[in-house]
């Protein structure tokens, strides 16, 4: 699939991971309510084993589904091409510099730069 293609469903299926395994933990909570030891029917652990654990999960698995099961298309060679998210690196004089999310392809070597550097709360 194009690479803008990928991103897009990758960005709306971590949204859906996040929403839906929150949704379902704690679904699952409400359920099995009763039957739980008295410390796991806490709100706050509640929130974290039933909400947050199963939303963290699936936004990991989202992740691996989109890095090695589903790729990009390389816009040079048309092959697979592999989801690298942005990082930092360190610069040539000091410091370190952003490097937008990129996609490497497997049969070529090359390697896509996007021009999207996700957010990041620390940079402000």
């Amino acid at each position: 699939m194009p690479i803008p293609l990928h991103l897009t469903l990758l960005f709306l299926s971590n949204i859906t991971a996040l929403l839906g395994g929150f949704l379902l933990g704690m679904t699952i909570h409400e359920t099995i309510r009763s039957s739980l030891p008295e410390f796991l029917q806490e709100k706050i652990v509640a929130f974290i084993i039933f909400g947050m654990l199963p939303a963290a999960l699936g936004l990991y698995l989202m992740g691996f589904i989109f890095r090695y099961l589903i790729a990009g298309r390389c816009p040079k060679c048309g092959g697979r091409s592999i989801y690298h998210a942005s990082r930092r690196e360190n610069a040539i004089f000091g410091g370190t510099s952003m490097v937008p999310i990129t996609y490497h392809c497997k049969e070529c070597e090359h390697v896509h730069r996007t021009r999207i550097f996700p957010a990041n709360p620390m940079d402000s």
